[in-house]
């Protein structure tokens, strides 16, 4: 209660001067902004936004800027009007004139949290307009910056067109209630031009949410509902506009560019040979109708079982993932505030994440943008509920108390409710802050030093544990800096690679594209273009790779981590089968000179050249002689690492493309057949010269092995 009692002071004190509850909500405006952008450009700069789906939007904005209108390459490596890929969101094209003078995806990131964060000055105002109370207007504002799904809105989704209009509902509903929702009566302060003005502002706004996503206008129409008891002539307007849009972009648009998907699938798949690829799970009228499936295969069979079977329904919409996602939509409000119906209003949205198979319903993603909105709206209505219920009472006592601290006290228990569930949900505003703390200042503070001074020694055969190659922040700013030098037409890379490649006219997702791609980066692990296949990502990856490389038409560029660089031009790495040897046995030491083994894949290493010295612009390569043992190797793979001898913590590790890159390959080899596999490692300007030593490996993600096979020197040349 003292806690109370000392933030209404507070606030009491902004309320009293002039002007200055202006400034505050300026300042905590401008914070906000300045804090969440600085923590979703670090989220960018560390390949955290892919092509799904800042990717796609950047590039969306800048082939309409370049004077192709909303056309992006889909999943499966085509170019299509957006809509072809079963989304209406022509918002993006008013961004297009801004990429005239500075192009850049995070620009989108930006004007998205501008509009996200500028809704605390409708909500702070509508708080003024119902209850008179700036006190409990603050405490609003609070919440809602602090609010869990606006804090993964901000640094956590990139940018989407329905997250960036959905605070446009809460300017709408505040611009009603000041200018009387469009009413113009005889006594009317309103004069006829005002009024005119008025109209084509609100317009503006209804046009600019129903640009935001296909089923918007079914949230306006159901928003016009209460605008109908306020003014029924603007709210019939309002239904027959957002229920036109919605039919068109459902019924009319989507379906009749479904046959460009239904082309681009057919073409992937044909390429890649997946004859075991569900062509029709990613076909029909609607890309995502595949989530409603337990319901039906079109719209009117789903409409038809929602009511004639809730039983379906009912077991899809209470598993735990959406109960939780409930939970964490309401408890930050307080949950009573369901009680005001405003909310209803997001009931298209809310079916659409509620009702899929698939789980898209969480507070992280931009689907519930406009349920964010409305419940905001309720909360302002049921606070202006309690506080004309307490002005009506005729106790003296109560009449007394409600001098606003009966909804000033009510607000900051919501906001402590949303504090704790930033806790609880791990709101990357929250989070971020807890980790600066721990990483920056604990760490340092206790961190200690470790002495290299002494080398490690190891013998040829040692085998130690180790760990496949991972992407690490530098391997991809390497792989950036391909990018961007090559600066290719037609791309295909891995999603998370996705948001940077993203201004050109063709921006891929490997191994789509990988027939004619200027610049090819290939992650074997990326399975984002096989989800909606049914497919595993990791054979049809490595199928790509192959006939990619035996087309000889692309050049081993780099390679770390999981991923590697290829441009067009000669290969001169190679592998081939040279014999079978029938008498090796797993674990014979006589047949088998040094084992490899992760106790799932055993490879026999018979032989290991290595050049005394090698460097960025080598021509030597590394020849390994290997026959394979029991075991399937499925997602397995090999891997090299060079580790200084000086520095264990210096090093670079990467998967070894020759060995599922090639037909004649330790992929595809049969049990005891042996392989030769030529080499050629590419190392970055930027490595570090000096004696390594170089490890051959081999696992999957849970169990590695890899063996010690000698010393290199790595020289600039």
């Amino acid at each position: 209660m003292a806690l109370i009692n000392e933030i209404t002071k507070i606030l009491r004190k902004i309320k009293s001067k002039p002007g200055t509850e202006h400034t505050v909500l300026i300042v905590l405006f401008a914070v906000t902004i300045l804090y969440s952008f600085l923590l979703a450009d670090k989220r960018y700069n560390n390949y955290e936004f892919g092509k799904f789906d800042l990717g796609n939007m950047a590039q969306i904005v800048w082939n309409t800027a370049n004077g192709r209108f909303m056309e992006v390459t889909d999943q499966f490596g085509t170019n299509m009007p957006r809509w072809g890929m079963s989304h209406v969101d022509p918002i993006l094209a008013l961004f297009a004139p801004l990429f005239w003078f500075y192009q850049s995806p995070m620009l989108l990131v930006l004007a998205q949290h501008l509009l996200i964060i500028s809704a605390i000055f409708p909500l702070y105002f509508l708080i003024k307009i119902k209850t008179k109370n700036s006190l409990a207007g603050f405490l609003v504002v609070l919440t809602y910056i602090l609010y869990p799904a606006n804090g993964f809105s901000l640094v956590w989704t990139g940018f989407h067109g329905i997250s960036f209009t959905a605070p446009l509902l809460i300017w709408m509903v505040w611009f009603l209630e000041r200018n009387n929702f469009l009413n113009s009566f005889k006594d009317s302060n309103f004069s006829k031009r005002k009024m005119t003005i008025n109209k084509v502002i609100y317009w503006i706004l209804v046009i600019l949410m129903l640009m935001g996503k296909e089923e918007i206008g079914a949230i306006l129409a159901m928003g016009s509902i209460f605008l109908y008891f306020k003014n029924k002539k603007l709210a019939m307007q309002t239904v027959i506009v957002s229920l036109v849009w919605f039919f068109l972009a459902f019924f009319v648009i989507i379906p009749s560019y479904a046959n460009l998907r239904q082309q681009s699938i057919t073409t992937f798949v044909e390429r890649l040979g997946a004859t075991e690829a569900d062509i029709q799970s990613a076909g029909g009228d609607n890309f995502f109708i595949s989530r409603y499936s337990y319901l039906g295969s079109n719209y009117a069979e789903i409409a038809k079982n929602i009511v004639l079977k809730p039983g379906l329904v009912i077991n899809v919409i209470s598993q735990d993932d959406k109960l939780t996602a409930v939970n964490n939509l309401l408890g930050p409000l307080g949950y009573v505030v369901i009680l005001s119906p405003f909310w209803i209003v997001s009931l298209p949205d809310l079916a659409i994440v509620l009702l899929s198979k698939d789980e898209i319903f969480d507070i992280s993603n931009h689907r519930i943008a406009f349920v964010v909105s409305s419940l905001f709206l309720s909360y302002v209505y049921l606070l202006a509920f309690l506080n004309s219920r307490f002005l009506k009472s005729k106790i003296s006592a109560v009449k007394k108390l409600n001098i606003g601290l009966i909804s000033t006290g009510f607000a900051f228990a919501v906001l402590f409710m949303s504090v704790w569930f930033s806790q609880k949900t791990e709101n990357p505003l929250y989070i971020s802050a807890r980790s600066f703390v721990e990483l920056k200042i604990v760490n340092r503070i206790f961190a200690k030093s470790v002495d290299y001074s002494a080398s490690v020694s190891y013998k040829f055969g040692d085998i130690r544990r180790a760990k496949v190659p991972r992407n690490t922040k530098e391997c991809l700013d390497e792989m950036n800096q391909i990018i961007e030098v090559y600066d290719p037409k037609i791309y295909t890379g891995p999603d998370y690679l996705g948001a940077q490649s993203s201004l050109r006219e063709v921006n891929a997702l490997y191994p789509s594209r990988y027939w004619d791609s200027d610049l090819v980066i290939a992650d074997l692990f990326d399975s984002k273009t096989f989800e909606p296949l049914g497919s595993l990502g990791w054979p049809l990856n490595k199928e790509g790779l192959r006939r990619m490389l035996e087309s000889g038409n692309y050049a081993h560029l780099y390679s770390c981590g999981q991923v590697s660089a290829f441009a067009k031009g000669k290969l001169n790495d190679s592998s081939e089968f040279i014999e079978e040897f029938s008498k090796y046995k797993e674990g014979d030491p006589i047949s088998c000179p040094y084992e490899l083994s992760t106790g799932s894949i055993s490879l026999c290493i018979r032989s290991m050249n290595l050049p005394a010295e090698t460097g960025t612009n080598d021509s030597l390569p590394f020849v390994v002689e290997i026959t394979r043992g029991q075991g399937e190797f499925n997602d397995r793979m090999t891997f090299w690492t060079f580790e200084k001898s000086d520095d264990p913590d210096t090093k670079i590790s990467f998967i070894n493309y020759t060995s599922v890159g090639f037909r004649e390959s330790i992929d595809t080899a049969t049990e005891y057949q042996t392989v030769t596999e030529s080499y050629y490692p590419v190392f970055s300007e930027d490595f570090l010269p000096g004696e390594y030593n170089v490890f051959y490996g081999v696992g999957d993600l849970l169990k590695a092995k890899e063996m010690y096979v000698g010393r290199v020197v790595v020289v600039k040349k």
